[in-house]
């Protein structure tokens, strides 16, 4: 489901991002060389289970027709380590997991910008994206830091490792529940909350695609996870549970929303 690529060739760091991802070249089957975005895990706060939610967002997100970049598992050689002219990429390459997360960089794409509007037909997407990010429970899609890309009316979304994390929340409401949402409702909590807000929208194709989602497919969700990544078992069943309950109540979910934007 996630393809693997292996590291050859470290570029720079990326300019943007909490954790440090690394743009680097990446071969596929021996061949093909891909440019690509990798999170390593010693980047983040919580190692491999961060990694762990980033696979998962990505192969949900697809399923879904959302725009995220091509997903891979990137495997580092040790090799590599002595030919990394920067010293601090070196030693994180070196604390890391030898698989990490990686995802194809988006040509000609730029970050979206305070003050940026969606335009008509930016909106179906933009209203699967913000329904998305709610039932994953992902906190930073901000104004400040909305870690979501723009090439005229496309949209890639990125970077979902703080995502799936309400098991470590007290009081936590299901996004199914009324007030399940409420923390949309706070101003610049999402970017696309005020752009769809009052503006009636269709979510049946959007019920649709959540609705499909197989028990068997969700499985292979838990089958891309890589044995490295072990030690986020735990986090990786809250996230396909978390899922399984949005999808059967699919219906509250968008009634929910639909209060928030209402």
């Amino acid at each position: 489901m996630i393809p693997r690529a292996v590291l050859t060739r470290i570029d720079r760091a990326a300019v943007q991002g909490r954790t440090g991802p690394v743009l680097s070249a990446c071969e596929v089957d021996g061949e093909e060389e891909v440019e690509v975005f990798v999170k390593l895990s010693a980047g983040c706060d919580q190692a491999v289970v961060n990694l762990a939610r980033e696979a998962i967002a990505a192969c949900l997100a697809a399923d879904l027709g959302l725009p995220v970049p091509r997903p891979w598992l990137v495997e580092i050689p040790p090799e590599i380590f002595p030919v990394v002219t920067d010293p601090q990429i070196a030693d994180k390459l070196r604390r890391s997991c030898p698989v990490a997360f990686g995802s194809t960089r988006s040509t000609g794409f730029s970050a979206w910008s305070s003050g940026q509007r969606l335009s008509d037909a930016m909106r179906p997407v933009a209203a699967g994206i913000l329904l998305f990010d709610a039932i994953i429970q992902n906190p930073d899609r901000r104004a400040e830091n909305p870690n979501c890309l723009v090439r005229g009316n496309d949209l890639r979304i990125i970077d979902h490792e703080l995502a799936f994390a309400h098991r470590l929340l007290l009081l936590w409401r299901a996004p199914w529940v009324l007030g399940g949402m409420r923390d949309l409702e706070t101003p610049g909590r999402h970017i696309f909350v005020h752009e769809l807000k009052g503006a009636p929208f269709d979510f049946s194709e959007i019920k649709s695609r959540w609705s499909a989602l197989s028990d068997a497919r969700l499985q292979e969700y838990e089958g891309a996870i890589p044995p490295e990544w072990a030690a986020a078992r735990a986090d990786i069943d809250a996230a396909l549970k978390l899922i399984a309950e949005a999808r059967d109540n699919i219906d509250a979910c968008i009634g929910e929303l639909g209060r928030i934007l209402a």
